[in-house]
């Protein structure tokens, strides 16, 4: 591949990334969360609400500290919980409360109420979307590997409506 095609793929998914990032901001200033912070939620959701620190950081592709800094400000807030693992005091599990189940299904409805999120796509057709997920899968599947894509990709959030 040329270098130019490499800088305009570059570009345009580093473009596409940060409109839906502002979105996901603003959706998330309701409720004083980031992001990143929906993301652990979202993670939690479709994880049987339960994960390690380190699970998680591999999931959402962050850092260790990353996600310590990530989850001190859940906890603050009262989105999760983080206690010691029975019989091994050392190792760490994040769970969800109540609170950051409600305001997880809150911004899903947000979303779900949204016609144009994450992008306006009425320019191009299901079928042209449908191919472009597909794209991206097959370049994630190379740097992620099976297990991200069954494990994030195609797993859906417990107990929601997708219809």
């Amino acid at each position: 591949m040329n270098l130019l095609l490499k800088q305009q793929l570059l570009l345009t998914v580093r473009a596409l990334y940060f409109c839906m990032e502002n979105q996901w901001a603003e959706i998330g200033k309701e409720y004083d969360i980031s992001p990143a912070q929906q993301h652990i939620l979202f993670l939690l959701s479709t994880n049987r609400n339960e994960l390690t620190p380190s699970k998680i950081g591999e999931l959402g592709c962050w850092h260790a500290s990353t996600v310590t800094r990530l989850l001190k400000r859940l906890e603050n807030n009262g989105y999760i919980d983080v206690r010691a693992k029975e019989n091994q005091a050392r190792y760490k599990l994040v769970s969800m409360t109540d609170k950051g189940k409600y305001v997880l299904e809150n911004i899903f409805k947000t979303v779900k109420s949204m016609e144009q999120f994450p992008f306006d796509l009425r320019q191009l057709s299901e079928d042209e979307v449908v191919h472009f997920i597909n794209y991206g899968k097959k370049i994630l599947d190379v740097h992620k590997g099976e297990s991200f894509m069954r494990d994030v990709i195609s797993k859906p959030m417990k107990d929601l409506d997708y219809a």
